[in-house]
């Protein structure tokens, strides 16, 4: 199956560089190897769709004539449909209306560049950067001409696009029938494996359909401690663990750790203990947690509005968070929202949190990923018409390719390849 999106962003991408051929060949550039109905194509264009088709991660070899060519034919074909459909035809104000946002983005792109490039704050300096500017994005095939023409492009797509799919929409039956299949999937990946729900989700940016059960969104206040207190409660700490966890375990060792560690602690504590006190009496009070993290807190988590509202989500099995904050958050006092935990030390500081609330876990099914379902649900509506709608479009047109100069432009430029190796 052809996908649309695809073609037509190597289209549009293609008319930045059309022209500029990478490969040295006998053949002259400006030799047809490819007609489709009257539009020709020569072996620069050739060439130069194999590049941008490589540049693209399209293909994994440079250059693949084939592919291109069937690229080459795939883009003929489209534009001749959208031509013979009027579908590039535009009223003078459309017209005017896509020459306005192209010079707009023009101006932007001179602008950026002589900002980048201005050393001198001259109007002598800002003109020629502005032509040198002009100078090199032409040099790339990209002018004022190719962006008002990849706008009309864009507007003629959509109507296509329009008329294709009827102005077909995805139901809600349809979105939901999706979203429970593909969250049967993120269920199974995730649903015993907080580690890796949080290494997707946290790690890369991802959202899941599936939040694991046992989550809980959390507030605190991080009160900064001298670093030398806070450098020998952590080593002590550590050492702890290591006892703990040694091969054969020395419980007079442990018990020393324990001690050692507990000494530590209590010196973080008693560090800032006044502070400690005055924000436990002023909760009592029934003052606000999020209020207290202004006036006291450090963590700039806690200075985001999204964290403010809606907490850190925390689960007894997080993977993400220092220990101690997950500890603190899971606590025995930590029972419903609205608690607040006693004070953890851990590897920023004094920790003190605040149960917010409970997440819900499960299939979730939220904004964002409802439109991105819609959207994939489209998208594949759309193909599938198009691909109905290429074979037709496609019978309209005589098609020839010159096979023999293609072969000869292949086998030249794989002999290129292998004498550069040679050379390296």
């Amino acid at each position: 199956m052809r996908t649309l999106k695809k073609m037509l962003a190597i289209c549009l991408a293609l008319t930045l560089v059309f022209g500029l051929a990478a490969a040295e060949t006998a053949i002259a550039p400006e030799t047809v190897v490819l007609s489709v109905g009257e539009k020709e194509f020569t072996a620069q264009n050739l060439d130069s769709m194999a590049y941008m088709l490589y540049t693209q991660s399209v293909v994994q070899k440079y250059p693949d004539y084939e592919t291109a060519m069937d690229y080459l034919i795939q883009q003929a074909v489209l534009q001749d449909y959208l031509v013979s459909k009027g579908y590039t035809e535009f009223t003078e104000e459309e017209k005017a209306a896509f020459r306005n946002e192209a010079q707009a983005s023009w101006d932007g792109y001179l602008d950026n560049y002589v900002r980048y490039y201005q050393t001198e704050n001259t109007d002598e300096e800002r003109a020629r950067l502005r032509t040198q500017a002009e100078e090199y994005y032409t040099s790339q095939g990209a002018t004022l001409d190719t962006l008002i023409d990849n706008l009309e492009f864009d507007a003629a797509v959509e109507r296509m696009e329009s008329d294709l799919t009827g102005g077909y929409e995805p139901s809600e039956e349809e979105i939901t029938n999706m979203f429970e299949e593909l969250g049967a999937l993120y269920q199974a990946q995730f649903e015993n494996n907080v580690s890796a729900y949080e290494m997707y989700t946290r790690q890369t940016g991802y959202e899941s359909l599936y939040v694991p059960e046992g989550y809980r969104a959390v507030l605190h206040i991080l009160l900064e401690v001298d670093d030398g207190l806070l450098s020998a409660y952590t080593e002590a700490q550590a050492a702890l663990e290591e006892a703990e966890s040694a091969e054969t375990v020395d419980e007079a060792a442990v018990t020393e750790a324990k001690a050692a560690a507990g000494k530590a602690f209590d010196a973080v504590i008693a560090s800032r203990q006044d502070v400690i006190d005055e924000i436990y009496a002023r909760l009592e009070k029934g003052e606000s947690f999020q209020d207290l993290i202004a006036e006291y807190g450090t963590d700039p988590g806690m200075k985001q509005e999204s964290y403010l509202k809606e907490g850190y989500k925390v689960h007894a099995e997080s993977v993400i968070y220092d220990a101690a904050f997950t500890a603190g958050a899971f606590q025995e006092k930590m029972q419903k929202p609205g608690d607040v935990s006693d004070p953890v030390v851990g590897r920023f500081g004094i920790h003190i949190l605040y149960y917010l609330d409970d997440v819900p876990g499960g299939l979730i099914m939220t904004d964002s990923i409802h439109n991105e379902i819609a959207q994939v649900l489209s998208s594949q509506k759309l193909n599938e018409a198009y691909d109905a709608a290429y074979q037709e479009w496609e019978k309209t047109l005589t098609i020839v390719r010159n096979e023999e100069l293609v072969a000869q432009m292949a086998a030249e430029a794989e002999k290129q390849l292998q004498e550069s190796q040679k050379t390296e």
